[in-house]
């Protein structure tokens, strides 16, 4: 059984493109060429990556076994680093210089984002307790890097070539500190109780058995 088919996660799914959506609108004074990128790649990373993920393994175009520790690592640790380096002021900077940079930035997170959910949806059974502790860090990165721009007190990326506004920047923040744990949060919660669900069979099982092999017991008697 997979650890996180697709029927299971649609609705957060709609529910985290809602809320993308509707903080634009809300906010649609402040939005400028920064909140236009961070809606791009937020829905990219933990609306499409996730569902193409899924899709990818309901249909069976790759593999299902379980990922292994090292590959959920490597995933964790690929996605961390690009999602830094492009919120980095060089990054954002170099992103904004032209539509060259900006393809090569979303491009570069949305498939960081779909090997990372494609490995947490490899994790299986007894494993899924590692899919869940990969979504809680990813989340509180995606966080961190959020909080930050919501409350620095100036603007931190003065350099580019197009000019951002510290209301723009907060907005940026916002969209992600809102959206992201939508996603990755509720993605644990049901992992948790997908795991839990899976000591109780397991459990259960072996129950069955001891009962089976105590009554198999005494009719030979």
């Amino acid at each position: 059984m997979q650890a996180y088919p697709l029927k299971s996660f649609a609705f957060m799914e709609l529910a985290a493109l809602a809320v993308l959506v509707l903080l634009g609108f809300c906010y649609v004074e402040n939005a400028g060429v920064f909140s236009r990128h961070m809606i791009i790649h937020i829905a990219l990373m933990t609306v499409a990556a996730p569902v193409l993920a899924s899709l990818l393994l309901k249909r069976k175009y790759l593999s299902a076994k379980s990922t292994d520790v090292s590959t959920l690592f490597a995933a964790i640790t690929l996605q961390a680093a690009l999602l830094f380096a492009w919120h980095s002021p060089l990054g954002v900077g170099w992103a904004m210089k032209g539509h060259a940079g900006t393809l090569l930035m979303q491009a570069t997170l949305f498939f960081s984002a779909l090997w990372f959910w494609l490995t947490v949806f490899n994790q299986t059974g007894e494993h899924l307790w590692r899919a869940v502790i990969a979504l809680l860090l990813t989340g509180k990165l995606f966080c961190l890097i959020a909080v930050l721009l919501i409350f620095a007190p100036r603007v931190l990326y003065g350099m580019t070539a197009m000019p951002i506004e510290l209301a723009d920047q907060q907005l940026a923040g916002l969209l992600m500190v809102t959206v992201c744990p939508i996603t990755y949060v509720l993605a644990a919660v049901v992992l948790i109780s997908r795991w839990f669900q899976t000591l109780s069979d397991t459990q259960s099982n072996v129950t069955s058995t001891a009962v089976a092999a105590d009554n198999s017991s005494w009719q030979s008697r």
